[in-house]
């Protein structure tokens, strides 16, 4: 029988399949894992959701080499934005997706938990930065004013009336651009990197693994995306300022300063001014097909959800429950179009597996992103809405897999909360667990 592409798609599993599983494959092909952004609860739910996604796999089969344990960290290339970012410098690295979740917990012998410190940093050195150039401004106005001096730009003399003008309009420029730094956060990736090994680097730590790492961000000054990788253009930044760049939500942090290492080159600025890789993308799918990635899987989490409760509207719950959704369409929509449009290109031979939220799942819906009290419940609910969807759909998954040589484990019942994390672990209460833990 012909094959046929296929646009598959149910609770929260979306499947785009481009490749005949009946055709042997001469060669093994290149697994790409992509990571899109989600603050704190989305990336708590995605660490939960990694470690329920990795329980699927059972082996891979490749040509020439047989059967061999296969996990997410034995893809080949690892695509981030946003907090996205992270995981996959760290998947990329050689963490298990179970240590990625004990970090996240807190509950790690090894490496830091992630806490509220390096996550809200204050941004009080911008004020600092920002005051004497704008006093300075305002004394050169001043000033003018007081000798009569007239304006460069239009030859008139400078009157009182605009010289306030100009004073005044001058008062945005000694605004902070966010609340907070992410300074802090590029200090921790740093102490983590040290504990593994590796190097803060994008060529040196190719050469280690020889797994490709790619972490974008948005170029404010020319407002286009970024791309840092070993074989990229701007390579040469290192891996903890490509994290910094690719988390600094606009307005949370401010953007990121990061020295150009092509500046010496004509028409190449002297530095970067860059905030979240989310800004123009929801995901960068399409990094990983460029790559060479064969099989591509995108972990998004956060999309819409379809509110149908009889006589009620989300609007209904106030303001942070409409701009929750508004927030979560924008980033739902431009993926769903994103999909469409891998779908269609007929020069993108790859299958590609989303997996999201579900459509219902309010209880992820109600947690808020950027609180940082909310990470134990998301990583909990992370891993048992994914390994629900996946049951839900393993014979889909099962086949797609296979096309590219993994094999899969049966479908399991439900094994409830996070297993196997030591025994000082309740499943009954992570969140108070995790408390007691970090108060010992």
């Amino acid at each position: 029988m012909e094959f046929h592409k296929r646009f598959y798609r149910h609770r929260g599993i979306t499947i785009i399949q481009k490749r005949d599983p009946a055709l042997t494959r001469i060669r093994p092909g290149k697994v790409g894992l992509v990571l899109a952004g989600g603050a704190i609860s989305g990336g708590a739910y995605k660490a939960g959701g990694l470690r329920a996604l990795d329980e699927l796999f059972k082996q891979r089969h490749t040509p020439g080499h047989g059967a061999r344990r296969f996990s997410l960290t034995d893809s080949d290339i690892f695509v981030g934005l946003s907090a996205g970012s992270v995981l996959a410098a760290v998947l990329s690295a050689g963490v298990t997706p179970d240590e990625v979740l004990r970090i996240t917990l807190g509950i790690s012998e090894t490496y830091e938990e992630f806490r509220r410190a390096q996550f809200m940093a204050p941004n009080w050195r911008e004020p600092l930065e920002r005051l004497l150039p704008f006093l300075a401004r305002e004394q050169e106005v001043f000033t003018n004013w007081l000798s009569g001096a007239t304006d460069a730009a239009t030859g008139d003399s400078t009157t009182f009336g605009r010289a306030l003008r100009k004073m005044i309009a001058a008062l945005p420029s000694a605004f902070p651009t966010g609340l907070f730094s992410t300074h802090r956060l590029g200090a921790y990736v740093r102490r983590q990197m040290g504990r593994m090994a590796m190097p803060d680097d994008f060529g040196a730590a190719y050469a280690r693994t020889k797994k490709e790492l790619y972490l974008t961000a948005v170029d404010v000054n020319r407002g286009q995306m970024l791309v840092f990788g070993h074989d990229e253009a701007y390579g040469n930044v290192p891996i903890s300022e490509a994290i910094q760049a690719s988390c600094a939500l606009p307005g949370w942090y401010r953007p990121v300063r990061v020295d150009n290492p092509r500046r010496a080159e004509a028409g190449e600025p002297p530095f970067f001014d860059l905030v979240d890789g989310g800004l123009v993308r929801t995901a960068n799918v399409r990094v990983a097909v460029e790559k060479g990635a064969d099989l591509v899987i995108c972990y998004n989490p956060f999309t819409q959800i379809m509110y149908e409760r009889p006589g009620r509207s989300l609007v209904d719950h106030g303001p942070y429950a409409y701009a929750s959704q508004l927030f979560r369409i924008l980033l739902g929509a431009r993926l769903d179009l994103a999909k469409e449009l891998l779908y269609r290109d007929e020069t993108i031979d790859a299958d590609i597996v989303f997996i999201e939220p579900a459509e219902d799942d309010y209880v992820f819906f109600r947690m808020n992103p950027l609180d940082h009290g909310t990470k134990d419940r998301a990583a909990n609910h992370g891993y048992r809405s994914i390994r629900a969807a996946i049951q839900s759909n393993h014979e889909r998954l099962a086949e797609v897999l296979a096309t590219h040589g993994i094999e899969v484990h049966p479908p399991a019942a439900d094994r409830g909360d996070l297993p196997g994390l030591g025994a000082e672990w309740s499943s009954t209460d992570m969140h108070e667990t995790g408390q007691r833990r970090r108060h010992r």
